[in-house]
């Protein structure tokens, strides 16, 4: 879908500006409108390039404490302590200044009458939309206290696998580096004396060694080209992932990476299932829920489908014959799906495919090493090969020719 960027007063007159993602401009006033906001200005935004906000880098909130403040916030709030003052309580209690910061401005928005959700928006770099789509979920349904608390678990989840692929991945890095660095010397130093030595001998050389010495003088000639243009590309594709079009590739791409794409899938479907069953079991509407969990899923492609889904379930289709037709949602989901749906236990369905899939994650994860060794042993058996063929076979030659 493609991003809007707006100005707009809330209730108290104040400026707010931000970007939302919408298929048309009329979809992007209704959701400001949905958010108390008086439009100004909307318009389409187009691919830019910007400097990277360095004061987020020196202000960076650590994921830990988006965790804590979850599960206090959930505990105040299912105490009976009004939201305000828990926030108030979480101000003083926090030892992050920047967060601390954050979570006043969040009170003095709610004083002013904006809802928790549109508040979060207002700090996308902290709170991303996956986060203020469920806080709005909760706050629709009336679940917000349990809709904090699957955010902490979320939160933790997301945490912990991460760190258990970095660890899974750190030796696959650490080989592949160690080879690289071993190239780099091997063409810089090594194969310029070797095409000397072959040069003087007037031998024809085989094909391999050929192309080693055509890269090796390559990159030694135009390496500072190799480096800019590194650069270049590297910043020209963070710019262009920040726009919808770009945003819209990495999505419908990543789940279909070998290896990495089938556990993205998986965490999101799981998240589509806990979602949808929260809010299903809290009373909202199915349209309402599809609509929440259409920004709540955290890919761009799953959302787009949701939403057609959503149309079409507006229309009086069944779920899961949509979900079926889609083709992003295994058999399994639509089967489930399918019995909650005549069984009237929708949810209980949900929570099922939920704890499947969170499952398979993990185990997925486990077996993340075992996966990638295959992969990396034939990688580094076919640059071994080529380095070696393409240096040793020349010397068959220069023995033939030593022994004339």
């Amino acid at each position: 879908m493609p991003s809007f960027n707006y100005k707009a007063r809330d209730k108290q007159g104040s400026l707010v500006t931000g970007s939302l993602e919408a298929a048309s401009m009329e979809e992007i006033e209704t959701s400001l409108d949905r958010l108390g906001l008086i439009p100004i200005k909307v318009a389409a935004a187009g691919p830019s390039f910007r400097f990277p906000d360095l004061k987020r880098y020196f202000e960076k909130v650590p994921q830990q404490e988006i965790i804590v403040f979850s599960r206090q916030l959930a505990t105040l709030f299912g105490a009976g302590v009004p939201l305000t003052k828990s926030l108030s309580t979480l101000e003083r209690q926090s030892t992050v200044a920047p967060f601390r910061r954050i979570v006043k401005t969040l009170r003095e928005d709610i004083e002013a009458g904006t809802s928790l959700a549109a508040a979060l928006r207002k700090h996308p770099s902290v709170f991303p939309e996956l986060y203020a789509s469920m806080i709005e979920a909760g706050e629709a349904g009336g679940i917000l206290e349990e809709v904090l608390r699957r955010l902490a678990s979320m939160l933790e989840k997301n945490s912990e696998n991460r760190a258990r692929i970095k660890s899974a991945t750190l030796y696959p890095k650490i080989v592949v580096v160690g080879l690289a660095v071993a190239v780099v010397i091997l063409m810089s130093f090594v194969v310029p004396r070797f095409s000397q030595l072959y040069g003087s001998f007037k031998i024809d050389l085989p094909l391999p060694t050929r192309l080693l010495i055509a890269i090796s003088d390559f990159t030694l000639m135009y390496w500072y080209f190799f480096l800019a243009g590194a650069i270049v590309v590297f910043f020209a594709l963070k710019a262009f992932l920040r726009t919808g079009r770009g945003k819209d590739l990495w999505d419908r791409s990543v789940i279909k990476i070998p290896v990495f794409g089938p556990i993205i899938l998986k965490s999101v479907l799981s998240r589509f299932s806990r979602v949808l069953g929260s809010l299903y079991r809290s009373g909202l509407p199915i349209l309402q829920s599809l609509d929440i969990v259409s920004r709540a899923v955290d890919n761009r492609s799953i959302a787009a489908e949701v939403k057609r889904i959503e149309a079409e379930v507006r229309a009086g289709k069944p779920l899961s014959i949509e979900l079926g037709r889609s083709g992003k949602f295994p058999p399994m989901v639509v089967q489930m799906v399918a019995v909650g749906e005549d069984t009237g236990n929708l949810d209980e369905m949900l929570d099922k495919v939920s704890e499947y899939y969170d499952q398979e994650v993990d185990s997925s994860i486990r077996n993340l090493a075992s996966t990638l060794e295959p992969v990396l042993l034939t990688f580094i058996f076919a640059v071994v090969l080529f380095l070696a063929l393409a240096i040793f076979l020349p010397m068959w030659d220069i023995i033939k020719v030593v022994k004339r």
